[in-house]
C-alpha cells in the first residue's frame, strides 16, 4: 500500500529534526562537561537481586497522617521523603502508625514533559534538602545521579519504550513513537550503543544524563535554546531502555453477562495475552525496570504503556501487569516517592490507552505497608 503524502510530508520533516538535533548536541553538550552523555550500561535481569527490603527508602503516603484527598485533576507534587516527626496516626494503645507505599497517576501528556512536570513540582514545594537537590540534579547544572548527603538519587527516570532491533527505533528517518519522540528531543540516542543490539529480552539499558534540548512535538519541536537559556539550565533525566515484546498474539476476552466492569474488575472485552509465556516475561520486563532504577536510587519514575503502540500489545493486560508487579512484595514498602504513568493519546479515544491506563492504575497508592512505631 502506498505511503500517503501526508505521512510522507511528516517523516521527512521529522528526519531533518534528528539531523539537526544530532548536529547541535556536540555543542550544548560541549559547554556541559560534567555530563556524560554517551555513557550507558546493560542490566540483566538475572544480574539483578530483588531488592533488599532493609534498603528501602521507605516514604510515607499522604494519607499515613491524613485521610483526605485532593479533587484536582492536575498531578499534585510529588510527597516528601518521611521524616522522623510524629504527625502520623495513632494505633491502638497510643501506638505511632505510619503507612509506607508509592502513588501512582496516569497522565495524558508526553513523557518528557510528564518528567519536567514532576520535577517542577518537587522544586516548588517547600524548601528542604530534598528539594533543593531534586530541583538541582533536573537542570544540566546538576552534578548529577546519587550526589544527595542521603546517597538518594533525585533526577526524574524516564522509561523509554525501546525497540529492540535497532538503537533509537526508527528516530532518522521519520518514525513516530514514544522512543523517537525522546531520541528527537534529547541526547538520548548518543547513548544507545549499536554494540548493545539486539537487546536480550530480559536487558535494559541504563542511561545516566539524558539533557532535553527540543520541546514537544506538539510544541513544534522548538530548539529550547532559541529561548533565553543557557545549557547549564535545560533539563536533565535519566532513562531506563526497556523493548516490549514485539507483535504478541492478543485475544478479547468477554465477561460474563451483566459484567459492565469496574474499578478492579475486568470490563468486557478485555483484551489479553493469548499467551502466557508473554504475560510472564511482561512482567520480568517491568521488573527489570524497576529493579534498575532502584539500583541507581531512582525515587521518582515516569513509566509508560509497555508495548501498547506499534508493537501492538494489549492495554487492558499490560496495566494490569503494571498492577501486579508495583504489588508484589518486593517493591512494597515505599521504594518510590511517586510513580507518573505518561500515556499520550491527544483524541483522548474512549477504551483506548489512557483510559485503559487511568481505569486499571490512576490514582492509586501501591505497595503499602502500615508500620507500628
Amino acid at each position: 500500500m502506498p505511503i500517503p503524502p501526508h505521512v510522507q510530508a511528516r517523516r521527512a520533516a521529522l528526519s531533518q529534526i534528528a539531523k539537526e538535533t544530532k548536529a547541535v548536541l556536540p555543542g550544548i553538550l560541549q559547554q556541559l562537561p560534567h555530563l556524560q552523555a554517551a555513557q550507558s550500561e546493560v542490566y540483566h535481569l538475572n544480574d539483578l537481586p530483588e531488592l533488599e527490603p532493609s534498603a528501602c527508602p521507605r516514604f510515607e503516603l499522604a494519607s499515613s497522617s491524613s485521610s483526605s484527598s485532593s479533587s484536582s485533576s492536575s498531578p499534585p507534587p510529588p510527597q516528601s521523603a518521611p521524616s522522623n516527626s510524629t504527625n502520623g496516626r495513632r494505633g491502638g494503645g497510643g501506638q505511632q502508625q505510619r503507612t509506607y507505599g508509592t502513588v501512582v497517576k496516569v497522565l495524558n501528556e508526553d513523557s518528557l514533559d510528564a518528567a519536567i512536570m514532576m520535577a517542577e513540582s518537587l522544586a516548588q514545594q517547600p524548601a528542604t534538602p530534598a528539594t533543593i537537590t531534586a530541583a538541582t540534579t533536573t537542570a544540566a547544572t546538576g552534578e548529577g545521579a546519587a550526589d544527595a548527603e542521603d546517597g538518594r538519587n533525585r533526577r526524574v527516570a524516564v522509561l523509554n519504550l525501546a525497540s529492540e532491533r535497532t538503537p533509537g527505533g526508527g528516530w532518522l528517518s521519520g518514525a513516530v513513537a514514544q522512543e523517537e519522540a525522546l531520541c528527537y528531543r534529547s541526547s538520548l540516542s548518543l547513548s544507545l550503543h549499536r554494540a548493545y543490539y539486539p537487546l536480550a529480552p530480559r536487558s535494559a539499558v541504563y542511561t545516566r544524563d539524558v539533557v532535553v534540548v527540543r520541546s514537544s512535538m506538539g510544541s513544534g519541536h522548538r530548539l529550547l535554546l532559541q529561548t533565553p537559556l543557557t545549557p547549564q539550565l535545560l533539563p536533565v533525566v535519566s532513562v531506563v531502555s526497556v523493548a516490549a515484546v514485539r507483535k504478541p498474539e492478543v485475544e478479547e476476552v468477554v465477561a460474563a453477562a451483566g459484567d459492565g466492569g469496574g474499578r478492579g474488575q475486568r470490563p468486557r472485552g478485555e483484551r489479553m495475552f493469548r499467551h502466557a509465556a508473554d504475560r510472564d516475561l511482561t512482567r520480568d520486563k517491568m521488573r527489570l525496570a524497576l529493579r534498575a532504577a532502584a539500583a541507581e536510587g531512582h525515587e521518582l519514575l515516569v513509566l509508560g504503556a509497555l508495548g501498547c503502540g506499534a508493537f501492538g500489545g494489549p492495554p487492558d493486560d499490560v496495566a494490569r501487569c503494571w498492577l501486579d508487579v508495583l504489588e508484589e512484595p518486593e517493591f512494597a514498602g515505599g521504594w518510590f516517592r511517586e510513580i507518573w504513568f505518561a500515556v499520550l493519546d491527544k483524541d483522548r479515544h474512549p477504551g483506548g490507552n489512557f483510559d485503559v491506563f487511568e481505569r486499571v492504575l490512576g490514582g492509586r497508592e501501591v505497595g503499602k505497608v502500615v508500620v507500628k512505631e
